[in-house]
């Protein structure tokens, strides 16, 4: 199925007022209990086209930061992998899916089960559009 140039450029239009940077960090805040570092990137590009993307809210990793030892031990200080991601306008996650694993399939596991879970910033435009997108998500679990 293809999309008219038209309906293109509405939709992009429409998602830029929420667009990110490309890359989100999320450190370690003491005042919120003991959490580690997650960072959201866009994986690189092809086209010179800046990807428009609602903004997450608070990407936390509960799952991962339950087995932060383990990651530590088996993976290192950082891992990280590839999602699919889409989100719907109301800021839900619609899908996600694993497109590159990390080294330890314990953190995928718990990293997806995680992600299903984030609230992105709700964006205008029409109920059906979803916003879809490949991400690298690097994790730094706590000491």
């Amino acid at each position: 199925m293809r999309s008219s140039p038209m309906f293109l450029a509405l939709a992009v239009s429409s998602l830029s007022a929420c667009a990110t940077s490309g890359a989100l960090d999320q450190p370690v805040d003491p005042t919120r209990g003991s959490h580690a570092a997650v960072r959201l990137d866009f994986t690189a590009r092809t086209d010179d086209a800046r990807p428009v993307f609602p903004a997450v809210v608070d990407p936390r990793l509960p799952s991962a930061d339950r087995i932060a030892p383990r990651i530590r031990a088996r993976a290192g200080v950082v891992v990280s992998a590839d999602v699919q991601l889409c989100v719907s306008p109301t800021g839900h996650v619609a899908s996600v899916e694993l497109a590159r694993g990390s080294t330890f399939a314990a953190f995928d596991d718990a990293m997806m089960r995680d992600v299903v879970g984030w609230q992105f910033a709700p964006t205008p435009g029409p109920g059906a559009l979803k916003s879809c997108e490949r991400f690298t998500i690097s994790y730094r679990p706590h000491r």
